[in-house]
């Protein structure tokens, strides 16, 4: 899956890095940089170079935390969300193909939304099917 969304983002110059930073921050929170670097699946030094380039771009900025000085928080900003929703067609395209060769697939990506939650402790959002 991983080949076929950095195939499907190099149309938009995005690397599935980039890509898995832009989705998390899409929520409109700040997160911590520990956060997206388990979200982006990327070593601490590694992310703060691409969140550096990303900053560079305008697309996320940097605040602290208001809550605990010592924390910056990582947000969208108003360029990254167009580049969002630009980069989330091709990836949502990109999983639509791979989900469509396989039987029950929207089983399937329910189950994946659960396990989803389950490991972000966030709730579940299913949409309902054709």
């Amino acid at each position: 899956m991983t080949r076929r969304l950095a195939a499907a983002l190099e149309a938009e110059s995005c690397s599935v890095e980039e890509w898995r930073v832009l989705s998390l921050l899409s929520d409109g929170r700040g997160h911590t940089m520990s956060d997206v670097a388990d979200h982006a699946l990327m070593p601490a030094p590694s992310l703060t170079k691409l969140v550096d380039r990303m900053v560079s771009a305008t697309w996320v900025y940097r605040r602290k935390d208001p809550g605990d000085g010592r924390r910056v928080l990582v947000y969208l900003s108003a360029r990254g969300r167009t580049r969002h929703r630009a980069v989330a067609a091709l990836a949502e395209r990109a999983q639509d193909e791979v989900l469509a060769q396989l039987p029950d697939a929207r089983e399937l990506e329910e189950a994946l939304a659960r396990l989803e939650s389950v490991l972000q402790g966030t709730p579940v959002r299913i949409t309902a099917g054709p």
